[in-house]
């Protein structure tokens, strides 16, 4: 956010506190985009949030529920109560709704699929149903669907009538046993001839379609590719089941990429919605356990080669750099890897070449790191043989370092675990434990050939 953008947004936040009444509140707020004042509550304490809420009209908070995190939906399920809320979550598309009551407990979620209205419930279930993170659970019901013999006449008239609230790019074509079978962009039928029909006028070039289990990171891809504003999803007999919008791969990208940063850093993106210092200290913990353990496993085989320490104790001051060096080497290693995956560039044919790049670069990275340290610590101790060592170790722990940097993602992708995981304090504490342990191993074999 921009200075000018922050110091407009204080100065509302200030005219919002110093109000004395909802009046008051409505006329500020009267102009303002229903984004920032999403914005302005995230801020605000519970109370301050209440108090703004209660001056908004439903509309507005109906469009300002789906920015909120979770913990916004219960604060007005308490004050308002669940009838309220379950006619704000019937004017929602049946995707957003579906994202907000996901969170919800099992008690709250069916109370509230019960006091909507049915046609609104029923959607939403049938969302609820896929699976979390799939086309299935991000697709939106609503959208505009004729069968193929429908002439472009037919299907303006019938836009018409339908007034479709939410915006739409493309008519879907159907046959009889609501199948899919292509797209028809909007402008095309505008200009189509009257003799025409739809199943004519589809354009193979827009027919992208997508299955409801497709991963959503997949179906991101899929929008980057094409360069579509919109994708039709298909259940797994090819019927019509809903679509993807721009905007809504808009929300994933973000939170996919936010949620690859949080992990590398050892912690969760639940942790930025959460105003529990409790909850955000269980979410840290695992990772800082995880350091605390690689440490020891340090410590230990420090405590293993000590005999090696205390022959040649100018080996302990180049600990550290071996260490930190070793690890750096990895996490970079490991870093270009998940996000080579995230942007889909690691296929079946192309996954040898990856890892043998990367073991060239790891060896060129390991010869000059190493010959560089091996040069320092002959000037600095005047001891050949520490520097022998010290930089056929450098070598060995950062050509090591760079191999299991490329390998741990792909594993973990292999088992079905977020390769984001380990490029966090798991690949640098590893790397720490193998440097440190090439280095004293190497060291322990050399000197007992030198002394």
């Amino acid at each position: 956010m921009e200075e000018n953008e922050v110091s407009k947004r204080n100065q509302l936040i200030e005219s919002l506190l110093s109000a004395e009444t909802n009046e008051d509140l409505s006329a500020i707020l009267e102009d303002t985009h229903s984004a920032d004042i999403a914005d302005i509550l995230e801020v605000l304490s519970k109370d301050e949030k209440l108090r703004i809420v209660h001056a908004l009209k439903q509309e507005t908070i109906t469009e300002i529920l789906p920015e909120m995190d979770p913990d916004f939906f219960y604060l007005l399920l308490d004050d308002f109560g669940p009838e309220y809320m379950a006619s704000i979550l019937d004017e929602l598309p049946s995707d957003e709704a579906a994202d907000i009551m996901s969170e919800l407990n099992q008690k709250d979620l069916d109370n509230l699929l019960s006091l909507m209205h049915r046609h609104e419930s029923a959607l939403v279930r049938r969302v609820l149903q896929y699976p979390e993170d799939t086309a299935g659970r991000l697709m939106s019901t609503d959208y505009v669907a004729m069968n193929e013999n429908t002439t472009p006449e037919q299907a303006i008239e019938y836009i018409r009538s339908k007034r479709q609230e939410e915006p739409f790019y493309y008519v879907y074509v159907v046959d009889n046993n609501n199948k899919f079978i292509g797209s028809v962009p909007i402008q095309k039928i505008l200009f189509a001839s009257k003799t025409s029909t739809l199943g004519v006028l589809i354009d193979e070039e827009e027919t992208v379609s997508v299955s409801t289990g497709v991963d959503q990171e997949e179906v991101a891809r899929l929008f980057e590719k094409y360069d579509i504003p919109a994708v039709p999803v298909v259940d797994g007999d090819g019927r019509l089941a809903g679509r993807i919008t721009v905007d809504d791969i808009i929300d994933v990208i973000y939170e996919e990429n936010s949620e690859d940063i949080y992990r590398m850093a050892g912690t969760d993106y639940e942790e930025v919605y959460s105003d529990s210092a409790f909850k955000v200290a269980r979410i840290r913990l695992p990772w800082l356990l995880t350091c605390i353990i690689g440490s020891l496993l340090s410590g230990a085989v420090i405590h293993y080669f000590e005999i090696t320490l205390s022959k040649a104790i100018a080996l302990v001051s180049f600990i550290p750099v071996i260490m930190a060096t070793g690890g750096n080497t990895g996490l970079q290693s490991c870093t270009i890897m998940v996000r080579r995956m995230a942007l889909g560039n690691v296929s079946s044919h192309n996954v040898f070449s990856s890892i043998f790049k990367e073991i060239r670069t790891g060896l060129i990275l390991g010869l000059v790191c190493g010959s560089f340290l091996c040069l320092i610590a002959f000037l600095w101790r005047g001891d050949a043989s520490v520097g022998v060592i010290l930089g056929m170790s450098m070598f060995c722990a950062v050509s090591a370092s760079s191999i299991l940097g490329i390998l741990i993602p792909m594993v973990f992708k292999k088992i079905n675990i977020d390769p984001a995981v380990a490029s966090g304090p798991f690949i640098t504490t590893l790397n720490d434990v193998i440097g440190l342990t090439i280095y004293l191993f190497l060291a322990t074999i050399l000197l007992s050939h030198v002394l």
